[in-house]
């Protein structure tokens, strides 16, 4: 079985260093991967993750901030 995820980071290192991870775990499959966390809210509202890795601190929405719009958050 696999799992899907998404990654929501400000920083484009963080997000290279998690999809490196993640590529490496046979059961996870990365969907999107996102510098701005509003284009992830539009993504999501189309498409459902089992697994979200997201950064806490970010300039326009903070992690738990993000996790609030989400109706359907994993």
């Amino acid at each position: 079985m696999k799992f899907s995820c998404s990654a929501i980071d400000d920083e484009p290192i963080a997000l290279d260093i998690i999809e490196d991870h993640v590529s490496k775990i046979p059961f996870l499959e990365l969907k999107a991967s996102f510098q701005n966390p509003l284009e992830a809210i539009e993504f999501l509202d189309d498409n459902q993750v089992d697994l979200i890795f997201l950064d806490i601190q970010m300039p326009e929405l903070t992690g738990f901030e993000f996790l609030r719009t989400l109706d359907n958050a994993p």
